[in-house]
């Protein structure tokens, strides 16, 4: 048993307070908003995000930072990932030695490019980190279905602790010490969800959307190899279960971001009327700037920046797909 804070009250933010303490810890959540607390405190109900699911009674929420780090030794960080920098300079002053933050969004920083783990290290370097990610949705996690994640730390010993800390009879993790995978995996599998949604929406069959995931994942690949991954890695929970889970679902905003765009045909009408926070949006941005710097080809990728920010049309997109050179399959990724 142990102490864990929670910064981030969201769906997923809630479904891993769930999962902590049905794992036997104690569990404090934080947040700005005093319904939210109250209603964790009081009812056992996050009632904004999650009304249908009755919390532990390990479980509570406090608007005080200060007092979540006194009484947390791990620290699951559940914000988006274009807010991570902001939050973390928001966490530094209450940071201790033996903090462990855990890094729970998938997404690389749109302006930068950078991992979390690199925007950790620029904004708290002395503070041991980890990397939670995997085919979950929040919802599923909630309600306790079986769900398996990876967690990476690159400190010997700190992804095995987390996992012993976090895993259920229904949430098993498993642990690295690669932590480049486990990122770029989680990040663009959210470019690639959105391109599946599109053929989807644009009903260009199965057989379209098993190649472009296919090929979605040599993407991928590449692109984590070239950064330093692992490739055994990358065909784990943190990159082809993740894929396969999002590219596939109704559940992920990604693909019914996608599935929109390809009922439309054009992306500007869905960005405009869009409410969500689609992560894989945001990452798109990144992961282009990333192959540009790196030299690592990714035309699926390229192709969705063009739709999202370029007006490129689908029947013009999926021109330029299939008329690119033909390839030897197996001739490397």
């Amino acid at each position: 048993m142990a102490n864990i804070g929670i910064i981030g009250t969201g769906i997923f933010g809630t479904a891993l307070a769930v999962t902590a303490a049905k794992a036997g810890n104690n569990v404090l959540c934080w947040d700005r908003n005093a319904e939210v607390i109250n209603s964790i405190n009081k009812k056992h109900v996050n009632a904004i995000h999650l009304p249908e699911i009755s919390l532990p009674h390990d479980i509570s929420a406090t608007a005080d930072l200060a007092q979540i780090f006194s009484f947390a030794e791990v620290i699951l960080l559940a914000v988006s990932a274009q807010a991570t920098r902001s939050v973390l300079k928001q966490l530094k002053p209450f940071i201790k030695p033996e903090t462990i933050i855990v890094f729970c969004a998938k997404g690389l920083e749109a302006q930068s490019g950078k991992m979390l783990s690199e925007i950790a290290a620029e904004e708290i370097p002395q503070t041991e980190i980890a990397i939670l990610t995997g085919p979950g949705f929040a919802i599923d996690i909630a309600r306790g279905k079986l769900t398996c994640v990876t967690i990476a730390s690159a400190q010997e010993g700190t992804a095995h602790k987390i996992t012993q800390l976090l895993g259920t009879s229904y949430f098993r993790p498993y642990s690295t010490q690669d932590i480049i995978a486990p990122q770029i995996g989680g990040s663009v599998k959210n470019v690639i969800a959105i391109a599946s949604g599109i053929i989807e929406g644009a009903q260009l069959g199965v057989g379209a959307r098993a190649a472009l995931i296919t090929r979605g994942l040599a993407e991928m690949t590449r692109l984590s190899m070239t950064m330093g991954g692992n490739l055994t890695t990358l065909m784990g929970m943190c990159g082809l279960g993740d894929l396969v889970l999002t590219a596939g679902s109704t559940q992920s905003r990604n693909f019914s971001f996608g599935y929109e765009v390809g009922i439309c045909g054009h992306a500007q009408k869905v960005l405009s009327r869009n409410t969500q926070t689609v992560e894989g949006i945001y990452t798109t941005q990144a992961v282009i700037r990333l192959a540009y710097n790196l030299n690592v080809e990714m035309p699926i990728c390229e192709i969705v920046y063009r739709i999202l920010f370029e007006d490129m049309a689908l029947e013009e997109a999926v021109k330029e797909l299939m008329s690119r050179p033909y390839k030897e399959e197996g001739a490397g990724f």
